[in-house]
């Protein structure tokens, strides 16, 4: 502290401010994540794996790369999921079966990409893997159930409002939804 009544106050503009809000990992709520992980067909799950990825390297400066592990998500669940369980902000450790969790991720992930990348295309194999989505869905609500706990905000509300880009992409979500739709009920 300085003895000069006319200096600059001090202050660290360095690190961003917490609200109470650890930020290791990526804290939203899961109404608002569940319904942009539904609207846009599954696509936010490679946002919420970018993120987190993103979030865990600037707090532990560890010498990862977010996108690439975010595009082979499927290689990387299990790596995220146990670094999710080994942290706890809170002091109020839980447990977490992560392995189960993760496991549960990788098997479905792996089967949506064999069903759709499984050579010819039919209606049933279509309506199949978009059925996966409600217990990839399920399962990743149960991740960020524990990503918030762990980050002090079990609730998510530091992350519950739709941004307008949110917002763009429910709209664009729900047009290829109805397009999807509209396509399944022509088919002979």
């Amino acid at each position: 502290m300085s003895d000069n009544v006319y200096a600059a106050p001090n202050a660290n503009f360095d690190e961003p401010s917490h609200s109470g809000v650890d930020d290791r990992f990526y804290v939203v709520s899961t109404r608002k994540m569940l319904t942009l992980f539904f609207l846009t067909f599954g696509l936010y799950h490679l946002y919420w794996n970018f993120r987190n990825w993103q979030l865990h390297k600037l707090a532990t400066g560890e010498d990862l790369w977010p996108l690439p592990r975010a595009l082979f998500a499927i290689l990387f669940t299990r790596t995220l999921y146990r670094e999710i369980a080994a942290y706890d902000s809170t002091g109020n450790w839980r447990d977490w079966d992560c392995e189960t969790y993760a496991n549960g991720m990788v098997f479905l992930m792996f089967a949506g990409y064999a069903l759709s990348w499984g050579g010819k295309s039919s209606t049933f194999l279509t309506v199949v893997s978009i059925l996966l989505l409600l217990p990839i869905g399920i399962l990743l609500k149960q991740a960020q159930a524990e990503v918030n706990a762990r980050c002090g905000d079990p609730e998510g509300s530091s992350n519950d409002t739709f941004t307008v880009a949110n917002i763009i992409w429910c709209t664009l979500g729900g047009v290829i939804w109805f397009l999807f739709a509209v396509g399944m009920l022509l088919i002979p």
